[in-house]
């Protein structure tokens, strides 16, 4: 095989490849988000069994019920988390535009509207 014809199967892969490696660094971090949250709602719901309802702040969870309370994947502060007026709870990461939109999740604007991971909060909603 010549060095022209190994060069070009050369840059077709990386044609191939490079974009989807490039997307693992969100998928990861959409996916650590959602374990995150994952955790901590199992974790409020515990303390919600124990106590009858949800606690003020997250750290109320720790120790007893989470070893630690984790952060937010993309900002490293605190899981943005609050008690609503149904007696419930809404929790989130920021996303990735990192910035807080009050627990509202991206949408596309097609016809028929999909979660956008690149916009708006990462929401794990009661």
């Amino acid at each position: 095989m010549n060095s022209s014809r190994r060069a070009n199967q050369a840059r077709l892969f990386a044609k191939l490849l490079l974009p989807a490696v490039a997307q693992c660094g969100g998928r990861y971090g959409r996916a650590q988000a959602t374990l995150d949250e994952a955790r901590v709602a199992c974790a409020l719901e515990r303390y919600h069994l124990a106590h009858g309802n949800y606690p003020e702040q997250l750290d109320a969870l720790a120790p007893k019920f989470l070893t630690e309370v984790p952060t937010d994947v993309i900002t490293r502060r605190p899981l943005v988390y609050r008690r609503t007026s149904d007696g419930r709870f809404l929790l989130y990461s920021v996303g990735w535009n990192q910035r807080d939109d009050g627990g509202v999740p991206g949408m596309t604007t097609a016809k028929r509207p999909r979660f956008n991971s690149s916009a708006g909060d990462w929401v794990w909603k009661y």
